[in-house]
């Protein structure tokens, strides 16, 4: 029966069946021995003796993986058989390796993975087993051992095991391209073992009028091309239009020599060619960094003699020298002329505008919402990889107007889309600052105190995750609320310079995780009283030797970053809070 989850959800023993065994695939690849693709969960009772069998019989030299996971044990199996044959690994994005998986994955001898396509997450245990704490406790130490003699056995950094701390059981954290490197959970930089897929086609290549965008026939376009109709070749030339203008100038106004007839309806003037590229260079170098996003979905052609298309386009623009930002959304229309390849009219009305925009708002949205669809749609469906495709693509434009994903040393729950410039960044922050350094302003005071009767939880049944601590828990919540009116913070430590936090709330008995803790967040300060909802804390990671000081605000279901800023090396977390913030 499923037991214990440990970092990568690897399930340990007292195993139930599970719904599926993994089984081995063939995958044809022309001109090389096939790819052997592994599918399914992991079970204590599968042999990697099918895996030999099959690398003997087909002379197979990469493995890849269709995995949620499963037994540990039977995944280090798998990895150590893999590592023996002297094959390699190769994950990608289109499925996934995650929990368990990871292990077989590092036992490749040459392991290359796309970003995206290995997940890790917390421990939890599974709500139908009542396991004593102690034995818990015990099992936890034994396979931790396990696991970290397995991964250095393979050559890989057991630090690994801290990035999965942060993640919530019931949620997944894809690692990135710079994080399977640091780790060593990859060790390919060049060119992919011969029988692996060629490597998807990069968004950052020139892209001419009459040829399909990157978003349109990426690296999941079908093998068959698929019949060309004015109507696809319409819808293709206006991604390819928005994709190009999106780039550098030279990139941008080039293309756009190439995309206008001689004469064109110009929003309702006739002009030449060259009178819209004059318009154009003039915008360009006002608004020197510049993103266009399609609306996924707005776009309609009518084609006949000429093609007839309409859509809505979400932008940014940036000038940094003047300081200056702008966005909003547009309805555009546009006649194409199919048996040239050029625009003959193009009109267009602006929707909407953000006043006061300091960030690539609409943009962000557009990529949350693909990338929602990429991570939460079937892994193998043409959807799924379209989405993903379009999140490639708007995450370069992203980038392009000078904004990046995450920060050194931040995981999963942390990572937003945030100005490059860190200075920018910190301005942008320094209000939300300002405002949290007062725990009793009014933003985040809370109406009125319980008073009620304080309950204590049910470690038997509906709070049994928290069996192991419920002698802390059960002390903490008995002295009473101590937080945002009804809650009580419980921090204790767990070895030097590590701490762990539960929240109880007094009023239902019931207790939660804190989003901070553990050895991600070593020297672990927290601020906080009675009467604010706002949690202030501190504390150091050690990797980026960096001291950090964070501001929460709790709904009482849900943590809310406000902001968080780095007040020093990882020795400034010996002060304290308020002097930091000085």
């Amino acid at each position: 029966m499923r037991l214990l989850i440990l970092s990568f959800g690897f399930i340990v023993f007292f195993f139930q069946q599970a719904f599926a065994s993994v089984t081995m695939e063939r995958i044809e690849v022309a001109g090389g021995p096939p790819l052997l693709l592994i599918r399914g969960e992991f079970e204590f009772s599968d042999s990697p003796a099918i895996l030999e069998r099959e690398a003997g019989a087909t002379g197979a030299t990469v493995v890849t993986f269709d995995s949620n996971g499963g037994n540990v044990v039977s995944a280090m199996a798998f990895g150590r058989a893999i590592r023996a044959l002297g094959l390699s690994t190769i994950q990608l994005r289109s499925s996934q390796c995650a929990s368990a998986c990871t292990l077989a994955f590092i036992g490749g001898v040459t392991r290359l993975a796309e970003p995206g396509s290995m997940g890790v997450h917390q421990s939890s245990f599974s709500p139908e087993d009542d396991i004593d704490g102690h034995v818990a406790v015990a099992a936890v130490q034994a396979m931790t051992s396990q696991i970290m003699t397995y991964m250095i056995e393979m050559g890989v950094d057991p630090k690994l095991l801290q990035v999965s701390l942060a993640v919530a059981a019931d949620d997944m954290r894809y690692l990135t391209a710079s994080e399977m490197e640091e780790y060593n959970v990859t060790n390919a930089q060049a060119d992919p073992p011969k029988s692996a897929p060629p490597p998807a086609h990069s968004p950052n290549q020139p892209v001419e009028p009459n040829a399909p965008s990157p978003s349109a026939a990426g690296s999941h376009a079908p093998s068959q091309a698929e019949p060309s109709t004015d109507e696809s070749r319409a819808q293709n030339f206006l991604i390819a239009y928005h994709d190009a203008w999106s780039r550098p100038n030279s990139d941008a106004l080039r293309f756009m020599e190439a995309a206008y007839a001689e004469t064109v309806s110009f929003y309702g003037k006739t002009l030449s060619r060259n009178a819209i590229i004059d318009e154009k260079r003039t915008f360009a170098e006002r608004w020197p960094r510049r993103a266009y996003v399609l609306r996924h979905g707005s776009v309609d052609v009518i084609c006949a003699m000429t093609c007839t298309a309409s859509g809505i386009v979400d932008w940014f623009a940036h000038s940094p020298e003047r300081g200056k930002m702008s966005s909003g959304s547009a309805e555009f229309r546009v006649s194409w002329d199919p048996s040239s390849g050029k625009i003959i009219s193009e009109a267009g009305t602006v929707l909407s505008t953000d006043k006061g925009a300091r960030e690539p708002l609409r943009v962000i949205a557009q990529w949350q919402a693909e990338n929602g669809l990429c991570r939460g749609g079937s892994g193998d469906s043409d959807e799924t990889l379209k989405a993903c495709d379009r999140r490639d693509v708007i995450d370069t434009k992203l980038r392009n107007v000078g904004w990046c994903y995450g920060r050194p040393g931040e995981y999963g729950y942390q990572m937003d889309w945030h100005s490059c410039d860190e200075s920018t960044h910190k301005n942008t922050q320094g209000a939300i600052v300002q405002k949290a350094k007062d725990l009793d302003g009014p933003a985040f005071r809370v109406s009125e105190l319980y008073k009620g009767k304080l309950r204590l939880p049910d470690f038997r049944k509906r709070d049994r995750a928290f069996n192991s601590f419920r002698t802390r828990i059960r002390d903490g919540m008995k002295a009473g609320p101590n937080f945002a009116d009804r809650y009580s913070v419980i921090q204790f430590g767990c070895g030097t310079g590590c701490s762990m936090v539960i929240v109880g709330d007094n009023k239902t008995g019931r207790p939660m995780d804190f989003p901070l803790g553990g050895e991600a967040n070593m020297y672990l300060t927290l601020r906080f009283n009675l009467k604010s909802r706002l949690m202030t804390a501190q504390w150091a990671d050690f990797n980026a030797d960096r001291c950090y000081v964070e501001f929460l605000d709790f709904d009482g279901n849900a943590w809310k970053q406000l902001a968080r800023q780095a007040v020093g090396s990882k020795d400034a977390c010996n002060r304290d809070i308020a002097e930091n913030l000085e």
